[in-house]
């Protein structure tokens, strides 16, 4: 109830401070945890077999691929450069159609910022006049590499974020 006699409220503050308080009527939690469902157990995401089968490919196709010797590859004649340009083009329209910075996981921010970072250098790299063609080349193919793999992080996280899930490091996942 307001009083007749005092002036209005000044600020909101002041008009929340002028409220009464409200205490919770005894047993209220109680009879509220009474009607709610019961929690049933999450199905597993991560089978074993699944978690075996990725590291079982991990512990194959990474080694194979430290063993393999780099060959050096040949210049690039100016038209490759041009494809790699044209490629790179493409994926960056593509990226903002999938990226969306409004929500993201710590772990998922991390590794998206840090491919931009790398993208960033590749460009200042880029950036100098003085860059022999073959060192153009190599930029530019690093520069495609770096944006396919963001834009493939980013639609993975997109359909993720469709399936009602996110994206999260963790091999598996204990309840």
């Amino acid at each position: 109830m307001t009083n007749p006699h005092m002036p209005p409220p000044a600020t909101w503050p002041e008009a929340f401070a002028r409220l009464p308080l409200a205490s919770p009527a005894a047993g209220g939690w109680d009879a509220i945890a009474h009607r709610l469902p019961r929690a049933t157990p999450r199905p597993r995401r991560w089978p074993l077999w699944t978690a075996l089968a990725a590291s079982l490919l991990l512990a194959v196709a990474l080694p194979v691929r430290w063993l393999a010797p780099d060959a050096p590859a040949p210049p690039a004649p100016a038209s490759d450069v041009a494809t790699l340009q044209n490629e790179s083009a493409r994926l960056e329209a593509l990226l903002p159609l999938l990226a969306d910075d409004r929500v993201a996981s710590g772990t998922a921010a991390l590794m998206s910022g840090e491919l931009e970072l790398r993208l960033a250098e590749i460009d200042a790299g880029l950036g100098d006049p003085a860059l022999d063609p073959q060192a153009r080349e190599r930029l530019w193919r690093s520069r495609v590499d770096t944006l396919l793999a963001l834009v493939q992080f980013e639609g993975e996280r997109s359909w993720l974020a469709a399936q009602g899930s996110r994206f999260d490091t963790a091999l598996v996942q204990i309840d």
